[in-house]
């Protein structure tokens, strides 16, 4: 930087024009030299103009002039519009004011027409209209331009800049042409730095596809080794199916404790409320260093304490992997408790709705979800049918709960619900009618309960799986709509996204309407459903 002290008496004469230069600093015809445009470039970068534009047009100014200039207007942040037209500019100047525009953010109007920029030139303007965000208007009419250049200029990606007289090009003349020869000589190590930047980009650019591929046939072999995983894990949940209804659970009494340790576990019911639900509070614990759930049991639940232990005798039966395990139970001084095992992913509704910020379940785990469900359900209809078969009577999303790696498990079957001796074409009359609205079926409300009841609940459990939307019967009315109009794919969840998952998702929605029939009859059973969605 030169100090006005150090500066000769020519350029105190530009730095003081420039700086007292109005509301236009307009020099022409001048033959700015370059001790004049230093100084006219430190008037710039001390932002001492007064003036809102600077025109040096018409002043023979060439790559050395436009160089400097160029240093004054990278530190510059207060000139909005310079005018370099009808100069003597080449592509190293071109150059230099491409490295000022791609750190300044105060200009927006910027004239280098009439000089003498060609297609190398161009490209680092170009390069640097990729990084200006500020630069709204350019003219580079009446340059040396080819369509090489105008093509670089107008892929540069910047919809804010508006690019004048691109099309408007002069054709050298012979003094010129011999000029852009000599040029194009000393620009050869441009040309070169290009060439080599183009060619290292090609190589990366071929590592990387190599080692794509690489990961691409990893993640091929990874796919077969789920597939195969995914084979040997359903061959043996058909033996433990296989092996749990040749040899049902014995009956194991639930083993009781003393109600004061609960009482202690939860701080008197005072801490760590799970929910709420028909049959009472759930609160989250630790008994001996494990997690559990326990459920307070609602007084008007329970009939008698011979009842109470008749019925939890009946449920201790139905053990099964997709079913909650009651692990304990409480009772004293007419106070009754349930104590679960811990399902860490909370409930599926929760998951669909995305508490607390937790991503939206995938498609593998819904269809997981789904036959967990089902095969749940068919054993505890199945497996000591007909003498004991277990209703739910409350089956929904928020009753099915997720483990550490979303293996799904019905909860809540409450007491009261142990059926003797019905078959599918069995039902008994009940006053007492549970339930919640959505997922309660027309003979259900009628008084009527078969083993095809639960099975409405799980329909609607599968539309809630597929769409994430609530429970209701506008969303069967809705879906049978939708498929009526050949337009499911609007319905289901966005996060269903590939086409694989749509499609596996638009047979479920079929299966959904089946089990959703008014009709009785028509409804599967879950065995049916359970095959079907192992087929899936």
């Amino acid at each position: 930087m030169v100090s006005y002290e150090n500066m000769t008496e020519r350029q105190r004469f530009w730095f003081d024009f420039a700086q007292e230069g109005g509301k236009v600093l307009f020099v022409k015809d001048s033959d700015l030299d370059e001790a004049g445009a230093q100084a006219v470039a430190e008037v710039l970068k001390l932002n001492q103009t007064k003036a809102p534009w600077v025109s040096l047009e018409c002043n023979h100014i060439g790559d050395a002039i436009a160089q400097t200039l160029a240093e004054g207007l990278k530190v510059n942040t207060s000139l909005p519009q310079f005018y370099l037209s009808h100069n003597e500019i080449g592509n190293a100047g071109a150059q230099a004011i491409a490295e000022a525009l791609k750190v300044n953010t105060t200009l927006d109007f910027l004239g280098l027409d009439s000089n003498q920029i060609d297609d190398l030139g161009a490209f680092f303007i170009a390069e640097a209209l990729k990084v200006n965000k500020t630069l709204t208007y350019l003219r580079l009419d009446n340059n040396l331009l080819t369509n090489v250049g105008i093509k670089i200029l107008n892929q540069t990606g910047n919809s804010i800049c508006k690019l004048v007289g691109l099309d408007n090009q002069r054709v050298p003349s012979l003094a010129e042409l011999n000029q852009i020869v000599a040029r194009a000589a000393a620009g050869v190590i441009h040309i070169a730095d290009i060439q080599q930047l183009r060619y290292d980009h090609a190589a990366k650019a071929q590592q990387w596809r190599s080692e794509l591929s690489v990961k691409d046939q990893e993640l091929q072999q990874l796919r077969s080794e789920l597939v195969t995983r995914n084979h040997e894990l359903k061959s043996a949940h058909e033996r433990i199916d296989a092996l749990e209804r040749n040899h049902p659970n014995s009956g194991h009494p639930i083993p009781q404790i003393p109600l004061s340790t609960l009482v202690t576990a939860t701080n008197s019911f005072a801490d760590s409320l799970l929910g709420e639900g028909a049959f009472g509070r759930v609160y989250a614990a630790s008994l001996d260093g494990s997690r559990v759930a326990i459920k307070k049991l609602s007084a008007e639940t329970i009939e008698s304490y011979a009842t109470f232990l008749a019925e939890l005798s009946a449920l201790a039966r139905f053990r099964h992997r997709n079913i909650i395990t009651i692990l304990f139970y409480a009772e004293a001084h007419g106070e009754y408790c349930l104590v679960y095992e811990f399902m860490q992913n909370g409930s599926v509704r929760d998951r669909l709705d995305c508490k607390k910020d937790t991503p939206p379940l995938t498609w593998s785990q819904r269809h997981r979800i789904a036959v967990d469900v089902s095969r749940g359900m068919n054993y505890v209809q199945t497996v000591f049918a007909p003498d004991h078969v277990l209703f739910h009577l409350d089956l929904k999303t928020d009753n099915v709960l997720l483990g550490e790696f979303f293996n799904a498990k019905v909860s809540d079957f409450g007491l009261v619900r142990v059926a003797q001796r019905l078959d599918e074409k069995s039902y008994l009359r009940t006053q007492n009618l549970q339930g919640t609205t959505a997922y309660v079926c027309p003979d259900f409300r009628e008084g009527r309960m078969t083993i095809k009841t639960d099975v409405y609940a799980f329909g609607m459990i599968l539309l809630e799986l597929l769409t994430a939307m609530k429970p209701s019967n506008r969303l069967k009315a809705e879906t049978r709509k939708a498929v009526k109009n050949k337009n499911i794919y609007d319905m289901l969840d966005a996060a269903l996204a590939s086409t694989q998952e749509r499609q596996s998702a638009s047979k479920m929605v079929t299966l959904a309407l089946e089990c959703l029939d008014d009709d009785t009859d028509d409804r599967p059973t879950f065995g049916h459903l359970l095959a079907t969605l192992d087929r899936f």
